[in-house]
């Protein structure tokens, strides 16, 4: 388990102990605070919420309706080879339990694969944003001198001040790692409590994390060249203007002018 208590530089150059608490309700609630401010802002700045972006993603075919599809029959195909798994398992047949585990690791690596393709392009979103403010300004509730049991942040705008401007601190950097571990530690736990684990070699062996973000990656990078490519097709070149060549009529005002005038005379 990841410790929680570590060693950084503070503000002033200063090496002290630190510790990452777990966050108290008045935490969660000064995250939600946070979380409002920040939605509210990334609107008024022009960012998308949610479903304004849902539907710019199909309307460039980041996200589209097979995508939907095939996510929600990802989800179904992993519930029935759990219901084969339990069956195997009460029957003892070993060979068909290993069998469903591999089934239902290569349907949950596809699942997960098509999930990141929707929340990597929702990250953008305004929910995205506001929800990493939140993320940080928890972390930031939640980091506490040792010596005094009191919070080192005294709020989110001192630790935004401090992360973006103070270059002796280090204690951003390694609460922001320590915080990664953590969180891998859970990740691990849950890994570890799906039915297929006890029949594959390593709970990792059914996600390999790692390939699945490069694809992801390669998966977002070729569907937003298609969409460029796409967007270049609907909009047509602009033709060069052309100038139009103007004949001026020769001025007659002045002879008609001059043979009324010889009538008149």
């Amino acid at each position: 388990m990841a410790e929680r208590i570590f060693r950084a530089t503070d503000r002033n150059g200063n090496a002290c102990e630190f510790e990452l608490i777990s966050p108290t309700v008045g935490i969660e609630n000064e995250g939600e605070r946070q979380y409002r401010i920040a939605y509210s802002k990334s609107l008024v700045e022009g960012v998308f919420p949610r479903e304004k972006l849902r539907e710019v993603m199909r309307e460039h075919g980041m996200w589209t309706e097979d995508d939907e599809g095939e996510l929600k029959k990802c989800v179904g195909k992993i519930a029935l080879l759990q219901i084969d798994l339990k069956n195997a398992e009460a029957e003892g047949n070993t060979d068909r339990c290993v069998e469903c585990a591999t089934l239902i690791g290569e349907q949950r690596r596809r699942m997960w694969e098509l999930f990141l393709i929707q929340q990597t392009v929702y990250m953008n979103s305004a929910e995205g944003v506001a929800e990493m403010v939140k993320t940080e300004a928890v972390m930031a509730a939640c980091t506490v001198l040792k010596s005094t049991n009191k919070r080192y942040w005294e709020d989110y705008t001192s630790y935004v001040r401090e992360r973006d401007l103070n270059t002796k601190s280090t204690v951003y950097a390694t609460v922001v790692t320590l915080q990664a571990e953590l969180l891998d530690e859970a990740r691990r736990g849950l890994l570890s409590d799906y039915p297929e684990a006890t029949y594959l070699k390593t709970p990792e062996e059914a996600m390999l994390d790692r390939e699945i973000e490069e694809e992801v990656l390669k998966t977002l990078h070729d569907r937003a060249d298609k969409a460029i490519e796409a967007d270049k097709k609907k909009t047509p070149a602009r033709k060069k203007a052309t100038k139009k060549k103007v004949t001026r009529k020769k001025a007659t005002r002045g002879k008609k002018l001059e043979s009324k005038t010889d009538q008149t005379s």
